[in-house]
């Protein structure tokens, strides 16, 4: 056991000794090889400066039912959070945000629609008040079946009365936003 050990540094040494060897010798072919050469034009590169030309950005869109389903789809996003946010339950802080965001969104939709369709957004936004006033409680305290009643309210007279498809003929254009001619077919 003891000639095995000493067979294992010997070769350990040799090999040692070879990698000294080679890496100190004046071989120019192995150098060349592993050195960094400059390349011939890396010179003129340094000294060229890039000119940077204004890019033309398209126009935000006026469509107000293209607008309406993405403030659509983002409420459906943050209705799954706050689902989410019940089941975890998650601090106060953070379901409120989640509620203000919401609520923010329903209020970008009002903007693009007629006043009817106004009135169902100012209903659903209403489901979301007890849970909103309950926030300061505790959970303990809070009534869970009351807000997953709510909730799931939401969601119902969203997909039922809100979805873009049921409200055709019901968009209008922000009075805010400028108003772009349609293009010609010339």
């Amino acid at each position: 056991m003891n000639n095995f050990n000493h067979h294992k540094k010997a070769i350990l040494i040799i090999a040692g000794l070879l990698v000294l060897s080679l890496s100190l010798s004046s071989c120019d072919s192995l150098r060349k090889k592993f050195t960094r050469q400059k390349k011939k034009g890396e010179a003129e590169d340094q000294n060229f400066v890039p000119v940077l030309e204004p890019e033309d950005y398209p126009a935000p869109q006026l469509n107000p039912e293209h607008n309406y389903k993405e403030q659509y789809d983002m409420i459906k996003a943050w209705y799954h959070d706050l689902w989410t946010a019940i089941d975890d339950k998650n601090t106060a802080r953070y379901t409120h945000y989640i509620i203000s965001q919401v609520t923010n969104h329903i209020a970008q939709m009002e903007q693009l629609v007629d006043a009817p369709t106004q009135a169902n957004l100012v209903k659903l936004a209403g489901y979301l008040d007890y849970y909103s006033s309950s926030l300061g409680d505790s959970w303990q305290v809070r009534n869970v079946s009351r807000i997953r009643s709510d909730l799931i309210g939401f969601d119902r007279f969203l997909r039922d009365h809100l979805r873009a498809d049921r409200i055709k003929g019901h968009f209008v254009i922000p009075s805010s936003a400028p108003v772009i001619p349609a293009k010609s077919g010339t």
